[in-house]
């Protein structure tokens, strides 16, 4: 009878443990590429910089397109303060899809995933997805699903007011 309730008290635990990528973690070290083949190393090439890394696509209905926009004006604020957002579209990229002309002013990376091997390192789960990284390449938040552009802004400077 005791083997059967330290198993069960095993497998209740087991059941509410969190998997994949966590606050507190560092994250996975990880290549990805824009639309043009520049390649980005994280956390290596964000070394001591604050990342915002969006998981989106462009086909995504949940995923506010306009947030991408309004990301820049953010980027140039902070980027002083060693802010950088990063857009990941996950999926494949049509290069002659006219929508992605919208984006073409941004100078933040806009960064690939093809295949969603990233996104399912970071253990994301639905789109939109993203998450805070301080300079040490420890995740700091996590936020699934969209939010008001000053949402976002409030997740990554309350980071560069902790350094």
């Amino acid at each position: 009878m005791k083997i059967v309730l330290l198993l069960m008290a095993i497998l209740i635990g087991a059941c509410h443990q969190q998997t994949g990528l966590q606050v507190g973690d560092e994250i996975p070290k990880v290549t990805l590429s824009d639309r043009q083949g520049k390649t980005l190393n994280l956390p290596k090439d964000m070394q001591g910089k604050v990342v915002l890394l969006h998981f989106w696509n462009m086909d995504c209905h949940f995923c506010d397109k306009k947030n991408l926009l309004l990301l820049e004006p953010l980027y140039q604020k902070y980027k002083a303060q060693a802010f950088v957002p990063i857009a990941v579209n996950v999926g494949l990229v049509d290069k002659n899809d006219e929508r992605w002309k919208e984006f073409a002013g941004l100078t933040y990376p806009m960064l690939v995933d093809e295949r969603g091997l990233i996104a399912k390192q970071f253990n994301v789960i639905g789109l939109p997805t993203t998450f805070v990284i301080d300079g040490k390449g420890i995740m700091q938040k996590k936020l699934t699903g969209e939010a008001p552009i000053d949402e976002y802004e409030k997740l990554f400077s309350s980071i560069l007011i902790r350094r």
